[in-house]
């Protein structure tokens, strides 16, 4: 064998995934038939090439050309058989905006990255489906009282989210099984404060280093300035006393 062919053996195989339209709209229709208590599917197969699902929930809907989905899923690590298109369905589905009512029963409060270009933070409701956080937004009709008890409800929630408090020479780590949900422990400083204190730590005037998908650190200003100029990755920093004076997404 050449060296060419050497080396050609030694570069990665394309990925020549593809999954059929057909057989995901086969998963669809056993999706439909078999149903989801509290939601209305409806699968449109009026155009083959583009037929679309939709999912419905109280005041909310989504819908998706399920040719898109497809794309999406060959980009995935699923399966491609049935049992892989149906996961990749019902990921889907779990995906779907919260309602105003699930917001209200078990609306947690988190930090999002808002704005323009994402650099902002700001309190906002989210619920812990099995694909992970999706986050709410208030309904435009959704009445402004409803909305203030909704988030709240969702502060206090927030305050009895598990969080891992662990403690490296001058800063205080916080992380939960899911990293995004460390930030709900923020709507509770005192109660940091105080497990701080017991880890032998206390920074009272201490700042919060924010990063998307991280642990959240709490450290004294130029230790946090620190650990923010060293990383790549978009955070924040902000002293602890102004975190909940964060505006609502």
């Amino acid at each position: 064998m050449s060296a060419l062919g050497s080396a050609l053996r030694l570069l990665p195989r394309l990925d020549r995934r593809t999954c059929d339209l057909d057989d995901l709209v086969d998963a669809a229709r056993l999706l439909v038939a078999g149903g989801r208590p509290g939601l209305r599917l409806v699968l449109d197969e009026d155009d083959p090439h583009h037929p679309w699902l939709e999912v419905e929930e109280d005041e909310r809907s989504l819908r998706t050309d399920l040719a898109d989905l497809a794309d999406e899923v060959v980009g995935s690590q699923l399966d491609l058989g049935p049992a892989g298109l149906a996961a990749a369905l019902d990921r889907w589905v779990d995906e779907r905006p919260v309602t105003d009512a699930e917001a209200a029963r078990r609306g947690i409060a988190v930090l999002a990255w808002t704005g323009t270009s994402g650099g902002d933070l700001a309190w906002q409701v989210a619920v812990q489906r099995r694909t992970g956080l999706v986050g709410w937004a208030p309904h435009p009709f959704s009445a402004a009282a409803d909305v203030l008890g909704i988030r709240e409800a969702a502060r206090a929630r927030a305050a009895d989210v598990v969080v891992r408090c662990t403690v490296e020479g001058p800063v205080l780590l916080l992380d939960a099984d899911q990293p995004h949900l460390a930030t709900a422990a923020l709507s509770a400083p005192e109660q940091i404060l105080a497990r701080m204190a017991a880890l032998g730590l206390r920074l009272s005037e201490g700042s919060v280093v924010v990063t998307p998908g991280r642990p959240v650190a709490w450290a004294g200003r130029a230790v946090a300035e620190r650990l923010a100029g060293e990383t790549v990755e978009p955070c924040a920093v902000l002293s602890w006393r102004d975190v909940l004076d964060l505006p609502w997404a």
